[in-house]
């Protein structure tokens, strides 16, 4: 099995959770998904974000709880938070290509065809990639 370049952590996990969420439910490109995932993951994670008032944090929660249908979407809101190039960097490069497209994105969209939920995989699948890691 090919190894993570660093160690998975559950971010990374919501992120692509969030990045199928967009794909599948509300039908967005790849680019779009990635920037939707990454501004999901970014907002749930944190308790401040640099540049934002608490007010506008509690709003990005508040919509990122929100699975609104396409046609509901008049503005955005990830577009300031996150782009598709930041995924690329934050995620794949960093746990590494290979291992983002031949391990972590297939478990991940097989769990949720299997219809199972963020919670349920979010610590069992990064506890086995990162046990590759001290085994190196």
């Amino acid at each position: 099995m090919i190894a993570p370049k660093a160690e998975i952590r559950r971010f990374d996990v919501f992120a692509e959770w969030n990045r199928l969420k967009a794909v599948t439910h509300l039908k967005m490109s790849e680019p779009e998904a990635r920037t939707y995932g990454l501004a999901v993951a970014k907002i749930v994670a944190a308790r401040k974000l640099h540049g934002y008032t608490p007010k506008e944090l509690a709003e990005f929660k508040r919509q990122a709880r929100t699975l609104a249908r396409p046609e509901e979407i008049t503005l955005p809101w990830w577009h300031r938070l996150a782009s598709p190039e930041e995924f690329e960097r934050k995620i794949i490069e960093r746990m590494g290509r290979a291992f983002y497209e031949q391990v972590f994105q297939p478990a991940i969209a097989r769990a949720w065809r299997e219809g199972k939920s963020y919670e349920e995989i979010r610590d069992s699948v990064r506890q086995q990639w990162n046990r590759l890691l001290t085994e190196l």
